[in-house]
């Protein structure tokens, strides 16, 4: 569609823009990219990406800036010639997870004020469904005489807790055996079907595994947000609107329809309208993180159209 010269001077225009702020002249292309040719040509080429709708001229400067067109072509273009590391691991949440004794939970919180402190954006972190987790051990005790805590300890090393109310204690016996048969039923081992020797034994039953099912298929909702605050230090005062927009498409389940279109692996970048016809000053940045070969995660950095792309998309190819 372009030459290799258009694309060098609309590479400088984004992320000139990116940098100040400001509309690009042809000068200021000249001065900071070395250039080798005149300033009459780059106008003209400058002119040529207009006429495409990659480039917008302000009325207030002879400079162009970039449309969302532009910033498409732009990030396409990055995205075709960064090439992903051919072996990536997760070190640093690895890390987390054992210095959180594998709560899941604690670790991505964690995880996910980290990498908008590198991005300088605002990150987003989506628990993996751990429907595809296996049980490596389940735990049952009395909290007090009416409440039992189940610790669930997946083979991926992850630890949930759940609580349930009972009429009457339960005999440690009794929580040992019912907490093998959950494990057992849980991950569809073959087990003895004997009868469970008190009735209120299977209501008990009935109770944890319903309780364990709505936690392991409601994981995929646990969402950890980084570095908010990075949303109205990036977006300027002109954009107070966008910043309410974004903080509402966050907290509503629009986010997890986002993740479930892109279904193909790798890194996927929304701008604008992409996203949501409201929200034409933001860009998502999404990919994939993995804890083992059955559990995967989401990543999205949020931040203004006028992202440093570059820099968030080979951060996330590193994980």
């Amino acid at each position: 569609m372009i030459t290799d010269r258009q694309l060098s001077i609309l590479n400088a225009i984004v992320e000139d823009y990116v940098d100040y702020g400001l509309p690009v002249g042809s000068k200021t292309i000249i001065e900071r990219h070395n250039v080798d040719v005149s300033p009459a040509t780059i106008r003209n080429e400058m002119k040529q990406l207009e006429s495409f709708g990659l480039v917008e001229k302000s009325h207030a400067s002879s400079g162009r800036s970039p449309s969302l067109k532009g910033f498409r072509y732009y990030v396409d273009q990055l995205l075709e010639n960064t090439s992903p590391l051919k072996e990536t691991n997760n070190q640093r949440l690895n890390k987390l997870l054992m210095e959180y004794n594998f709560n899941l939970s604690a670790a991505l919180s964690v995880y996910a004020n980290e990498l908008s402190l590198f991005t300088q954006y605002t990150t987003l972190v989506m628990k993996p469904n751990q429907s595809k987790d296996l049980i490596s051990d389940v735990h049952l005790f009395n909290a007090t005489a009416n409440l039992v805590i189940m610790v669930i300890v997946f083979e991926t090393g992850n630890v949930e807790h759940i609580q349930l109310a009972v009429d009457e204690k339960i005999s440690k016996a009794r929580l040992i055996q019912i907490a093998n048969y959950i494990k057992e039923l849980y991950n569809n081992k073959s087990f003895v079907d004997e009868a469970m020797e008190h009735s209120s034994d299977i209501t008990t039953i009935h109770q944890l595994t319903d309780l364990l099912y709505q936690r392991v298929n409601d994981s995929k909702k646990d969402i950890y947000l980084g570095g908010k605050s990075n949303l109205i230090d990036t977006l300027n005062e002109q954009n107070v609107n966008s910043i309410q927009q974004i903080l509402q498409y966050l907290e509503s389940n629009k986010i997890l329809k986002l993740f479930e279109k892109d279904n193909h692996s790798g890194i996927d970048v929304k701008i604008g309208k992409e996203i949501d016809n409201d929200l034409e000053d933001i860009s998502i940045v999404m990919s994939d993180y993995h804890i083992d070969e059955h559990l995967k995660g989401h990543i999205a950095v949020i931040g203004p159209t006028a992202m440093r792309y570059q820099n968030v998309i080979q951060l996330l190819y590193k994980i």
